[in-house]
């Protein structure tokens, strides 16, 4: 996964503590889980969120947001 998109930060919840965290799509999808930034907890995403984190890479990425090498890459 070498686009931009991929390392934007996708917000989730912490079931525990309810407060947001921030992690990149790219890893969100490989790992599968996050540690909160608030009570450290570690939380696996659910079928639902994973897909969610899917859907947005995919969009992104199908809306042109790339890196300047693959820009570069088409030229």
């Amino acid at each position: 996964m070498d686009t931009l998109a991929a390392v934007v930060q996708y917000p989730l919840a912490c079931p525990h503590c309810k407060s947001y965290t921030s992690s990149p799509a790219s890893q969100l999808i490989k790992q599968k889980k996050f540690n909160c930034r608030v009570c450290q907890k570690a939380n696996r995403l659910s079928a639902q969120q994973l897909d969610a984190v899917k859907k947005t890479l995919s969009h992104m990425t199908g809306c042109g947001l790339r890196t300047a090498k693959e820009a570069s890459d088409e030229c």
